[in-house]
């Protein structure tokens, strides 16, 4: 079998020390890939259990309607990705200790804002991130004068 190509296309495979050439599985028609050719397709038919690779323009045709058979294109089985996927979750987010409330945090980095940590209400407890509802629920009467006033002010504003 011949296959006949321009000029340009020749001047193109001179240049080139591999090819990647594709043959029909039943034509037996070659398709030269490194020269910009749409490639053929790579089934699997279920009627007869076999792998063909089809020229799109008469094989594909004949298989499907003269022999009947059954064709899926099989898709490359896809990888794990590399790195695990985060939550969709927003990055400056935390929670609560006591009731997992998600809260606000103060900065990209994680950081969570000073209502929200127990040094800021002077209390010892090993809890390090507390929403202002578990304040007011279990530490209220911890609280100094000075620090009851601020709670009030930010339960105030609506940040419980």
């Amino acid at each position: 079998m011949t296959l006949q190509i321009s000029y340009q296309d020749y001047q193109k495979l001179n240049q080139l020390k591999s090819l990647d050439i594709q043959l029909c599985s039943f034509c037996q028609r070659v398709n030269i890939l490194n020269l910009g050719w749409p490639a053929f397709g790579q089934f699997y038919c279920r009627l007869h259990e076999a792998e063909y690779i089809l020229c799109w323009e008469l094989c594909y045709k004949v298989c499907l309607n003269i022999r009947g058979c059954q064709l899926y294109q099989e898709v490359p089985p896809t990888r794990p990705p590399a790195r695990p996927i985060k939550p969709n979750k927003p990055y400056d987010w935390c929670a609560c200790y006591l009731c997992s409330k998600e809260l606000v945090g103060a900065s990209k980095k994680g950081v969570i804002k000073n209502r929200n940590n127990p040094s800021f209400w002077e209390l010892n407890t090993e809890y390090k991130i507390l929403c202002l509802g578990c304040v007011g629920r279990k530490y209220l009467g911890e609280l100094s004068g000075s620090k009851r006033k601020t709670y009030f002010k930010y339960v105030k504003r609506g940040y419980v």
